[in-house]
């Protein structure tokens, strides 16, 4: 697993999956796009590999991966610099919009040291 992409702190929005597919609303969207039953997430890490993207929050007990999906590799589109808007579309057609949260430094989080090779394993893939 190589990692090709990684934001921390950063804020995510992540939408259900839709049946149709809009390439217009996908390449609009923000953090502060209103869709039903959208989940905005904050101070999390974002991890992108080859072909899996992955979503880490801390916790009591430490890291903790709460979201792991397989992506389109034709729907993803990364900041270079990670300060503007990026968007990734999994398989199963969830949309995510994430940025780096410019408000949070990520000062003491556990998140920063989060290693996720060791930890992939904590959560399933629906699509698998």
């Amino acid at each position: 697993m190589k990692v090709i992409y990684d934001v921390y702190p950063a804020k995510a929005l992540v939408t259900p999956q839709k049946r149709e597919f809009d390439s217009y609303e996908f390449s609009t969207m923000t953090l502060t796009t209103e869709i039903r039953d959208s989940r905005l997430v904050n101070d999390v890490r974002v991890v992108i590999t080859e072909h899996t993207v992955l979503i880490a929050a801390d916790s009591s007990s430490g890291p903790m991966l709460i979201f792991q999906e397989k992506y389109n590799p034709e729907d993803i589109v990364l900041d270079k610099d990670k300060r503007k808007i990026s968007r990734i579309r999994t398989v199963s057609g969830k949309s995510i919009v994430f940025t780096k949260d410019e408000a949070s430094c990520g000062c003491g989080g556990r998140l920063r040291s989060w290693n996720p090779y060791r930890t992939v394993y904590s959560s399933k893939d629906p699509v698998e």
